[in-house]
């Protein structure tokens, strides 16, 4: 027994790194990474585990089996024990340089908010990590040099078992101070529904997103054909959002009330749309109700409410696992490497795109499409839809006609112009159906934006979305312009006036210049830390803005 251990010792040693090396990566990483940004995943951890836990089988047990071949050839084939010995420090060495870059040195890290980074730039995280290697193979070789590959082979369980054990102990810790462990009971959108129209009464809010007001009225100012589009809506060219960002201002519309970071977002979010004055109102008033949208944190019992929405949150398990295995790479391998890693964003969303189960996505061109190439189904009874859409976001990888274009030569001109189709689109097939004048319309944007430039902490001024609305039976010889100083505080009430009927013209009546209006600032993905400014300005006039000494922490 003790010869056979002797002679398994090595495999055995091996088995415990491959293994360790597997919960690294496919473990730790991906639930630690979930529990510090659950806001930004659509599934929650239970979700999760059916994908990772087949896959760190699958890793453990592949890099074992290639161990085992090489413990083959080179005990049994070639008799030459130092090749798996050399190539088994070898990985050890590695296993030691990844942990240490992935928990250690990944502090200056970008954000993976879809803007371009030239990991040339990193100058001095790149000399680190070439001498972190450096400093790793040189003591491996010390080592072997004094004491022989064999020996220092025997210390590599120990080492291993103390990398085990801190990691461990950082997932639990984790696990205990975030809310990784709640079941976020998901409502995923699904396009059951997306072509019923009412021929009595509709309700539509139309959002597209990060649509600058300005640049978009331009564009519409330079074609007669989009003039006639939205000749029957009023603009209101100077509106001021609340956030800068889609993730607090698409609840805080339907609300009012803003997300001042007193509880975590989920709660803010399921607060506000079972509380929002125009769902409760439309779902009294017995309307069909449908919510479009990737990405929605409600109620289970707010979400029942919404015929298209479903519970079942389905992981399309290859996709997801290329997003973990394309975030690894970002996070643990040294920095001169780190381009391999082929990620600008985290689009874990894409693992949403389960094929054959009718789930409703963003893009512009997909929406478009069905626009353009699907009946509307006609019932009597009364509808209300909320459709949130891609827009003019980045990336900008559309041109004028819906084509699809290389993201990095596209232009910000280019997407407003192929948001400005689909919403031709989208209203042409309801004029053609006979529904446009029995329909209270919202086109809107949820933010503003800066075009060219890239940083995400840079001025104020993404606080201008666009705004039109028309009501039922709302007819004019040209589009109305009002330089009304809107907020989206305003909107909840505007809804339930056009619900109840009122024509564009008619809303906003209290309203008027001058008017101090309030914004709250945050940089993407730091939401924790929210800066209340004021303003008296235009909603474009990022000069105006000034803090209130308000500062909203979480």
């Amino acid at each position: 027994m003790k010869k056979f251990y002797e002679k398994a010792k090595p495999l055995l040693s091996i088995l415990l790194l491959c293994v360790i090396f597997s919960f690294m990566l496919v473990i730790f990483e991906p639930i630690s990474l979930y529990a510090n940004n659950t806001n930004d995943f659509w599934f929650d951890l239970y979700d999760m585990l059916p994908e990772l836990l087949p896959a760190f089988v699958i890793l453990a047990v592949g890099s074992f089996l290639i161990f085992g071949l090489i413990y083959f050839i080179s005990f049994k084939l070639f008799k030459k024990p130092a090749i798996f010995y050399i190539l088994s420090l070898l990985f050890f060495a590695f296993f030691i340089i990844t942990y240490i870059q992935g928990n250690f040195l990944s502090g200056s890290l970008p954000g993976l908010n879809g803007n371009p980074f030239n990991w040339r730039e990193y100058k001095v995280e790149t000399a680190i990590s070439i001498i972190l290697w450096a400093v790793v193979f040189i003591a491996l070789f010390i080592a072997i040099k004094k004491l022989s590959s064999k020996k220092v082979f025997t210390i590599i369980p120990a080492i291993t078992l103390v990398v085990f054990a801190m990691l461990f102990v950082s997932l639990i810790t984790t696990l205990a101070t975030t809310r990784a462990l709640e079941d976020k009971n998901t409502s995923k959108a699904t396009l059951d529904y997306y072509n019923q129209v009412s021929n009595q009464q509709n309700f539509f809010i139309f959002l597209v997103d990060a649509i600058d007001s300005r640049s978009f009225d331009a564009l519409l100012k330079d074609s007669s054909d989009y003039q006639k589009t939205f000749k029957d809506f009023s603009y209101y060219q100077d509106t001021l959002s609340y956030y800068p960002y889609t993730r607090d201002s698409i609840p805080q519309i339907f609300y009012s009330t803003p997300n001042e970071n007193e509880t975590e977002f989920d709660d803010y979010s399921r607060k506000a749309f079972s509380e929002s004055p125009i769902i409760n109102s439309l779902a009294s008033e017995k309307y069909n109700m449908y919510f479009y949208d990737d990405q929605v944190i409600m109620s289970a019992d707010t979400a029942e409410l919404f015929k298209n929405m479903s519970n079942a949150t389905r992981i399309n398990s290859s996709n997801f696992l290329y997003e973990i295995f394309r975030y690894d790479l970002f996070k643990y391998l040294p920095f001169p490497l780190k381009g391999k890693a082929h990620i600008e964003n985290s689009n874990f969303w894409t693992a949403d795109l389960e094929e054959g189960h009718n789930e409703f996505v963003w893009g512009d061109r997909v929406n478009y499409n069905i626009y353009k190439n699907e009946p509307l189904e006609i019932v009597d009874d009364k509808v209300f839809h909320f459709i949130h859409l891609e827009g003019a976001h980045i990336w900008f990888n559309l041109d004028e006609d819906l084509n699809p274009i290389d993201k990095t030569k596209g232009t910000y001109s280019q997407k407003q112009a192929a948001t400005m189709k689909v919403i031709k689109a989208y209203i042409d097939r309801l004029k053609k159906a006979d529904v446009y004048d029995k329909s209270s319309i919202v086109i809107m944007s949820d933010h503003g934006y800066m075009d060219g430039v890239w940083e995400y902490d840079y001025i104020l001024n993404r606080f201008n979305p666009s705004l039109y609305i028309k009501g039922v039976n709302e007819h004019h010889n040209q589009m109305v312009r009002s330089d009304k100083p809107i907020s989206f505080a305003d909107l909840s009430d505007a809804f339930e006036q056009l619900r109840l009927g009122a024509k564009s013209t008619e809303l906003f009546q209290n309203i008027n210049s001058p008017r101090t209006r309030t914004l709250i600032y945050y940089i993407w993905n730091q939401e924790n830390h929210m800066v209340e400014y004021t303003t008296e300005g235009k909603a474009w006039d990022d000069t105006s803005m000034v803090e209130t000494g308000r500062i909203f922490d979480r």
